[in-house]
């Protein structure tokens, strides 16, 4: 059943938007657990508007309550996401579209070469109370826009460009983008960028450390077919990158790898187990954004949004995975009965990870 959820008609800017929702497994509604993610709920959103798709990015207050996205075409969005009574999603309220604005206060939106927004993330636990930093492809460069000043109607301070990061593959530049908070007793809070196909000679992704218009260079080791969309920091400190796959036999698919913080550094060449990798029997589609939030009990909240390309063929997902708290102290190494766990190799199953209850069976992912 799809759920009408709108925002008033009176406010400039304001949507309907649908959600309708999904099983995560249709072809088997029992599973509940893939990798080391549990189901959590999801819907596909529907609108009218013309101008809803594309969502490259995403960032999900540390409550839960509000969302903001970016889109490939140049566009904010920002609503309420709604949960039901066993904490699902099943929609969004208040949707609201917006232009991003360039240096010169005017729209980007719909320039491709302006507008490709793909990475986003912010400082705050707010994403509408923060500063929001985002990324762009063919353009490539990396705004930071005051959203707790100006809200949607931002203007943006212009932090890093091509010019200094290098050359960057024309529609492979910087994809996946987290905020790092400063270290105690440090002033080294900044960003964790990581290029989509960008390539060093030695066949490694591309990567940046940068603080305010500094950076310094690290590699990702690659996972093909697989090429990063999106990352996003963890409450312990650590990292989830988002990847996705495609080809016209295979199919669309997407992973998450589990990066730890303390590898971050400088000429480090980042790799990490894999929680989750899944193909299109999934309820899946080109997964390109993913935020995180704590759950209070030591695990997290996973959020992730698809991008549409605005073909009718392809859907607009907001979908929602838990980490619990013992798996995520595995994959980041902190001790379990006294001693310290090794990370995973993928698709095991750690011998001090609990059985799954009958109504959670893990499941063997599919190619």
């Amino acid at each position: 059943m799809a759920s009408g959820v709108s925002g008033s008609a009176f406010a400039d800017g304001e949507i309907d938007v649908e959600a309708h929702p999904l099983a995560w497994n249709p072809d088997n509604r029992q599973e509940t657990r893939t990798g080391d993610l549990e189901w959590a709920g999801g819907v596909e959103l529907t609108s009218s508007d013309g101008d809803f798709g594309g969502w490259s990015g995403l960032s999900v207050s540390a409550d839960g309550s509000r969302l903001l996205a970016i889109s490939d075409t140049g566009r904010w969005l920002s609503g309420r996401i709604l949960y039901d009574e066993r904490g699902r999603i099943y929609g969004i309220a208040d949707a609201r579209l917006a232009p991003m604005l360039g240096l010169d206060g005017k729209p980007v939106s719909d320039i491709k070469q302006l507008g490709d927004a793909e990475g986003l993330t912010v400082d705050g636990d707010d994403p509408l109370a923060s500063q929001a930093y985002v990324s762009f492809e063919r353009a490539h460069r990396i705004w930071k826009y005051d959203i707790a000043n100006h809200a949607l109607a931002a203007k943006p301070l212009q932090l890093l460009t091509q010019r200094r990061l290098g050359r960057l593959s024309f529609n492979g530049g910087i994809e996946a983008l987290a905020w790092h908070p400063a270290r105690p007793g440090k002033d080294d809070a900044g960003l964790v960028a990581i290029t989509e196909d960008t390539l060093d000679p030695r066949g490694n992704i591309r990567a940046f450390l940068a603080e305010g218009r500094d950076f310094q260079r690290f590699e990702v080791k690659p996972r093909a077919p697989y090429k990063p969309t999106d990352l996003t920091r963890l409450p312990n400190g650590d990292y989830l990158l988002l990847e996705r796959r495609f080809s016209i036999i295979g199919g669309v698919g997407m992973e998450i790898r589990y990066l730890k913080n303390d590898r971050l550094t400088p000429g480090a060449l980042v790799d990490g187990p894999v929680l989750i990798d899944v193909g299109q029997s999934y309820s899946i589609d080109n997964m390109e954004g993913i935020s995180a939030r704590g759950d209070g009990k030591g695990g997290a909240w996973i959020y992730l949004i698809s991008d549409d390309n605005f073909n009718p063929i392809q859907r607009t997902l907001l979908l929602m995975f838990h980490l619990p708290a013992d798996r995520m102290n595995r994959l980041s190494g902190a001790p379990q009965s006294g001693e310290a766990a090794e990370p995973p190799l993928r698709g095991a199953q750690s011998a001090d990870t609990p059985a799954p209850t009958p109504d959670a069976q893990a499941q063997p992912v599919p190619d």
